[in-house]
């Protein structure tokens, strides 16, 4: 499967905040699986969700079209998202899936550090530092005694497959 490649404003082009929750639309949603606007407002439709679910995820709205009339959509939250989309099946559904999900998750962490003082938000990034700073220092030293152990290791597995050949006796 051919991965998918997003930057920032791939994200911001994938999912927006309303009110400080991350969330889609139906119109993103056709556009990115390649299917018809009506056949995603239908699915929307004939979900089988209870209806605090559905008042909770989706929320009717509208857009205008190139005709400049007001066309029904759905915005939704990151569940309603995937409570949707689990139905979609096939290659090109697996890798916009993965994409927007990644696209919601940098939205919710966008909107955590956006709400942080500034002093948090130093705080925040110097963690997420030492944290990446420690493990690659553990990866290393790892890495390091893999270096060392390794050939003694396959001395050890040359040695045990050669004894483990049988001699043909011939007489």
């Amino acid at each position: 499967m051919t991965d998918l490649i997003l930057t920032e404003d791939d994200y911001r082009e994938l999912v927006k905040c309303d009110d400080g929750t991350p969330t889609t639309d139906s119109l993103r949603i056709a556009e990115r699986f390649g299917k018809r606007h009506d056949t995603v407002l239908r699915s929307i439709v004939n979900l089988k969700c209870s209806t605090g679910f559905r008042l909770r995820n989706f929320a009717e709205s509208s857009y205008i079209n190139e005709q400049g009339k007001a066309q029904r959509m759905f915005t939704m939250t990151k569940d309603g998202y995937m409570f949707l989309v689990m139905g979609f099946t096939g290659k090109k559904a697996a890798i916009w899936k993965e994409g927007f999900i990644e696209a919601f998750n940098w939205m919710a962490e966008e909107l955590k550090t956006r709400n942080m003082s500034f002093q948090q938000r130093c705080n925040y990034l110097m963690l997420e530092y030492q944290q990446k700073k420690g493990l690659a220092s553990f990866a290393g030293k790892t890495l390091r005694s893999w270096q060392i152990e390794k050939p003694g290791l396959e001395g050890k597995i040359i040695a045990l497959q050669h004894d483990g050949q049988h001699t043909l006796q011939l007489s």
